[in-house]
């Protein structure tokens, strides 16, 4: 055997590895080449649903193949996010999750079902909720300052609903961080708890835009809002800090939504799913559902997102930790 012979395996196994990468490029080149999935782990005809239907519709166009959305709530969006972070990192599956179904249903549990911030690949966002403090017209407060005086001249008197974990935590900072005692009562989800609120079988709460109409008509109060800046839906109700207090130490403290897929995902193919989802959260259209129901467009860059992520991670780990909040199996 010549030294040409001996050669023989190892150029084999070069060229090997050269196909194999003009494939996997080739791969890229052609994405996408059949439908994407865009699963939504929220109930379908919710406002994050059909905000997952408003930018499938722009992304579809620019991607020149459909895009599909998929309702799959439960188990505060776990069961969602799970779906998607274990399917083929390939593109043709991302998710529309956030702060709630990614963040803070991880950092509740004792053993945590993935880690958001190296078990998916950010691909583009953010979507912003806004986020206010409802109470029912009885209380008497029409402020902040006056709801907190209130609770704290009178304890366990009040009764606040949560329908999601992000109300959760606010309370739970609201309470610790002012000495406030009040009784807790969960609800599976905002519009059970709004039902609650409106006959005044509980007295206040942290929500979406869920309950703006019913404060419009006079039916609730909304007396501060947590994002760093006012809502558009509601102008006239003022943010934690022009309020006289302290943002939320998790922020936007409304919560987020943004676009992701498996870890391990094909650079060029998250390119192109950037471009596409960037092009649908631009649409004019999208962006007046959006400010509809209450959700604003913040850009990011990639390297922003993967930034803002792993930093979202930390903050409600620290968050829950800080404030005590039991966490469950």
């Amino acid at each position: 055997m010549n030294r040409w012979t001996k050669r023989l395996p190892s150029l084999s196994l070069m060229a090997l590895t050269a196909v194999i990468s003009c494939v996997g490029l080739a791969r890229a080149d052609e994405f996408p080449s059949r439908p994407i999935t865009l699963v939504s782990p929220y109930q379908a005809g919710g406002s994050s649903d059909g905000i997952a239907r408003a930018m499938a519709i722009v992304a579809a166009r620019e991607l020149g193949q459909p895009v599909i959305v998929e309702a799959k709530p439960g188990a505060e969006g776990m069961l969602g996010s799970l779906d998607v972070m274990k399917s083929p990192p390939d593109g043709y599956r991302v998710l529309f999750g956030g702060a709630g179904s990614m963040m803070i249903v991880t950092a509740l549990r004792k053993t945590p079902p993935f880690d958001p911030a190296t078990q998916f690949t950010p691909i583009a966002g953010t979507v912003d909720f806004s986020f206010f403090l409802f109470v029912h017209p009885e209380v008497p407060a029409r402020n902040l300052r006056e709801f907190v005086d209130y609770a704290k001249a009178n304890p366990n008197v009040l009764n606040y609903a949560t329908g999601n974990n992000q109300g959760l935590l606010s309370f739970a900072y609201l309470s610790q961080s002012q000495g406030l005692k009040m009784q807790h009562v969960a609800y599976k989800g905002e519009v059970q708890a709004i039902s609650d609120l409106l006959p005044g079988r509980v007295q206040a709460i942290f929500a979406t835009s869920a309950a703006v109409p019913q404060a419009r008509d006079g039916k609730l109060r909304a007396l501060v809002t947590t994002l760093p800046q006012r809502s558009p839906l509601m102008p006239d109700v003022p943010t934690m800090t022009e309020s006289g207090f302290a943002n939320l130490p998790f922020s936007p403290g409304g919560g987020w939504l943004a676009i992701f897929g498996p870890a391990g995902m094909n650079p060029a193919v998250v390119q192109r799913l950037n471009q596409a989802f960037v092009k649908s959260l631009e649409d004019p259209e999208v962006r007046t559902k959006m400010a509809q129901a209450g959700l604003t467009y913040t850009p990011h860059t990639l390297p922003e997102l993967n930034a803002f992520v792993k930093s979202q991670r930390d903050l409600y780990r620290a968050a829950i930790r800080d404030l005590g909040i039991p966490q469950v199996e």
